[in-house]
């Protein structure tokens, strides 16, 4: 069986089998290159996330999913990080399991995506391959603490894959559709800020594939309240976050990492890592000739006299989806999955358009005794399969040691933590003599351990222990090393 026509599609029991063994050579493929990511330990930046969601009071952590305007830093990560830790404890295992789940569906819903916009399914099935694993953001599988954009990158799929697929159908959304949309958009913006883009790609997409039926005045104040009016809604919704993210009670931008520096050096940092980590070639730094020039051949393929429009929206969402970004320090490898995502369709889709169109003139001008769809097979394999190969060869760097080894800093610690029986009675005290931790205070395990929030856990990084406050101390811990001994 040859390959779909990614143009007029196959006949419909074709797709089927074509569909169903596409998911599950992709549900392996992403197997084999994501399971070692179980054997990983916890991030400092883990312990510290489930720390922050295990001091913060239920009611808060509920109401901060439903009052974006409070500011709350990344709600929807309690969510993520509560469940597993109430069930698994210390385990890393499950988070990890939890995240490939997510990153699996991504998969899903970038595919579905591609499809909606009309790529066609071989250009959707290239994208997928992509997004089961790039090297370039390595870190999003096999660091749980990027869960927040793997959450977002997935919320946001799904919720521009729910409105496309309503409008390809000739409809509007329901108020009960617009109620799950504006649920989708929500728990984005709750995952991450980069959802923020969600309502200016959603006005690219109306424009493009539904656009007002004259450019006059009246013609376009009909589209605006028509076709356009969930978007309303959803910049609206939009609007209440970035308020909470400026100036609300928890603003995100008072913390440095989070403060954008508008200068065109920043900019310039952010296309080179991006640049870098896109084409996992970090030994270029690429300057502003091959930056620009690449963005002008982009324009070119979606401008074009007959250009096909999923090409325009893919440029202009390759344009709008970072600007969250774009202007804050470090933002590298996880933070690029969305524009991951969109690079590797827009890629995709061009990559099949020329070689169907490579394959139709070969067949004709030389009346090969073949099908197209077979030179357009030939064609795809003869790219991905370097592909494939450049990634597995990168994994074996990069998913090895340097991923395994994370958390080295706890997890000697946290298995004699398992291993122990101890747990103090609710509204005890202990201490501890000794913190091991260089970027971890050993408060914070300890919390993490007990799972009590009545213990009253006091250290030498946290607060200081008198001799006086040491001698009612209920239970006194040290280290010899790095092994914890109880001495009270």
């Amino acid at each position: 069986m040859s390959l779909p026509d990614a143009a007029a599609g196959p006949p419909a029991r074709e797709s089927r089998w074509w569909k169903a063994a596409l998911a599950l050579f992709l549900a392996g493929y992403f197997l084999y290159f994501n399971w070692g990511s179980l054997r990983v330990h916890f991030a400092l930046d883990d312990l510290s996330n489930i720390r922050y969601y295990f001091d913060m009071p239920p009611a808060q952590a509920v109401l901060a999913n439903l009052l974006p305007w409070r500011g709350d830093f990344r709600p929807l990560g309690a969510l993520f990080y509560l469940p597993v830790y109430r069930f698994a404890g210390l385990n890393p295992a499950p988070y990890q399991a939890v995240l490939l789940a997510i990153l699996l569906a991504n998969v899903y819903f970038a595919w579905r995506l591609v499809r909606l916009l009309g790529g066609g399914e071989l250009a959707a099935a290239l994208v997928a391959l992509v997004c089961c694993y790039h090297a370039g953001v390595a870190n999003l599988y096999y660091n749980a603490a990027f869960v927040y954009d793997a959450m977002c990158c997935c919320l946001y799929l799904a919720a521009l894959g729910f409105y496309f697929g309503i409008r390809n159908r000739g409809r509007q959304p329901g108020s009960g559709q617009t109620v799950v949309f504006l649920a989708l958009l929500l728990a984005a913006l709750n995952a991450k800020e980069m959802a923020v883009s969600i309502p200016a790609t959603m006005l690219v997409y109306e424009w493009l594939y539904h656009p007002p039926e004259k450019k006059d005045f009246r013609s376009l104040a009909r589209w605006l309240t028509g076709p356009a009016r969930t978007i309303w809604y959803a910049g609206v919704l939009t609007l209440l976050d970035i308020y909470g993210k400026v100036a609300g009670p928890g603003a995100l931008v008072n913390s440095y990492g989070y403060r954008p520096v508008l200068s065109l050096e920043r900019l310039r940092q952010f296309e080179v890592a991006l640049f870098q980590d896109l084409f996992v070639s970090w030994t270029w730094t690429p300057g502003w000739v091959p930056i620009v020039g690449l963005y002008v051949v982009m324009a070119y393929l979606a401008f074009r006299p007959g250009g096909r429009p999923i090409l325009r929206f893919l440029f202009w969402y390759l344009l709008i989806v970072p600007l969250p970004l774009e202007f804050l320090p470090g933002k590298r490898e996880a933070c690029f999955v969305l524009l991951m995502v969109g690079g590797a369709a827009f890629a995709a889709v061009v990559f099949v358009d020329f070689v169907n169109a490579t394959a139709r003139f070969l067949v004709r001008e030389f009346q090969l005794p073949v099908r197209p769809g077979v030179l357009v097979a030939v064609m795809t394999l003869a790219v991905a399969f370097p592909w494939v190969r450049e990634q597995r060869d990168l994994h074996r760097g990069i998913g090895g040691f340097p991923m395994t080894s994370l958390g080295w800093e706890s997890w000697d610690i946290i298995q004699q933590m398992r291993a122990s029986s101890f747990h103090p009675p609710p509204a005890s005290s202990v201490a501890f003599l000794d913190d091991p931790f260089q970027t971890l205070d050993m408060y914070t395990l300890a919390r993490l351990w007990f799972h009590d929030r009545s213990v009253n856990i006091r250290g030498v990084n946290r607060v200081p222990v008198t001799p006086e406050e040491l001698a009612r101390m209920d239970f006194v811990f040290r280290f010899e090393g790095r092994k914890l001994i109880q001495t009270k």
